[in-house]
């Protein structure tokens, strides 16, 4: 409940919230019974738009593992890989051809607002229209070089060449290094054609590559020493404030010369707010929803789970769903200016 329901309540006398109470248990009894029925014998997919390996799929193993048995009817939870078009392939899917009936979940890609503001995602869907189920963490997206390149710090990057991996068109992996090639000087070549996190950690282990992008929730788990034992240089983080760990490290929401730059800038590092959040299709219905999102509540208090994330090095910083539905609402709604900086980047391809 929230601050504002708790202080509608209490201004209820006794009676009155007793009368209430048993006036609501009967609704809510009926339809969790009907989530119940529904979801028993049922299988849930949670899809991925990311190949196995990265900090998405491993979120969506972590609740695949667990989720089940906190919604009525205790379904089975599977993941399918959906790779494609930096992630928006899924987000696609999930909109326009997955079943919108609740047994159809997703680990969105974080910058879905972003795309659906600027069309990035074909069908022109309106990720208001998603159903936010809850967020796992927030999640800060590090552009990191490989100890022995000689590329340490962001102001290297401007000065020298820098082969980075790039996991396809459209994906943050390469707009941001041309945003920051033509804004900032920098001076990268992004290459892509890596198909998922893993390849392109192997990549940059190997000396086929100078940089990446990498989820640092992913990292953590992944390759903790990368940054541990600076194995990996932070050269900038996508977010709109410095992670705590990296004080100094230019955020790209902080840059900016002008207030459009300023806006674009703002705009792509917000996705860091969405980070690892499990959504469902548009048109679930309310007792459904209502079900998932009282299955995420259940889960993220289970110590079990929690237990399990942390023997995996995998952060949480929890949003509900309401929560979750609010920051997803808000950054669809920005600038034209904005929004059109943003989509010669990403669209142009």
């Amino acid at each position: 409940m929230t601050s504002t329901s708790a202080k509608i309540a209490r201004r209820g006398v006794l009676v009155a919230m007793a009368a209430g109470l048993c006036a609501s248990l009967v609704p809510v009894s009926a339809m969790a019974q009907d989530a119940a029925e529904f979801y028993a014998g049922k299988t849930v997919t949670i899809y991925v738009g990311f190949g196995p390996g990265g900090g998405y799929d491993l979120y969506g193993r972590l609740v695949a593992e667990f989720l089940g048995e906190h919604i009525p009817g205790n379904p089975d939870i599977i993941v399918e890989n959906m790779p494609g078009a930096g992630g928006r392939l899924a987000a696609q899917s999930m909109y326009a051809v997955a079943p919108q009936d609740g047994t159809a979940l997703s680990v969105v890609v974080q910058s879905v607002a972003m795309d659906s503001a600027i069309g990035a995602i074909p069908g022109d869907i309106d990720a208001s229209e998603f159903n936010a189920v809850g967020r796992l963490t927030a999640n800060y997206e590090l552009g990191i070089s490989w100890n022995e390149t000689g590329i340490e710090t962001f102001e290297d990057t401007l000065t020298n060449p820098v082969a980075f991996a790039s996991t396809g068109a459209g994906s943050a992996s390469a707009f941001v290094p041309l945003m920051l090639n033509d804004l900032e000087g920098a001076q990268y070549n992004v290459i892509q054609g890596y198909e998922g996190v893993a390849p392109a950690r192997l990549a940059l282990e190997s000396g086929e590559v100078d940089a990446m992008m990498a989820g640092l929730a992913g990292l953590q788990s992944s390759n903790p020493e990368w940054i541990e034992d600076g194995i990996v240089n932070v050269l900038w983080q996508l977010s709109t404030e410095p992670h705590p760990d990296f004080p100094d490290v230019p955020a790209i929401g902080q840059l900016g010369e002008t207030e459009d730059e300023q806006a674009m800038y703002r705009l792509v590092a917000g996705a860091a707010d969405i980070g690892r959040s499990l959504i469902t299709t548009p048109n679930v219905p309310e007792d459904r929803l209502a079900a998932l999102r009282e299955a995420f509540d259940a889960m993220v208090a289970d110590p079990a789970f929690i237990e399990a994330a942390a023997q995996r090095n995998l952060d949480l910083d929890i949003l509900s769903g309401e929560e979750l539905q609010a920051v997803m609402d808000s950054q669809v709604n920005v600038s034209d200016a904005a929004i059109e900086m943003t989509r010669s980047y990403v669209m142009a391809q």
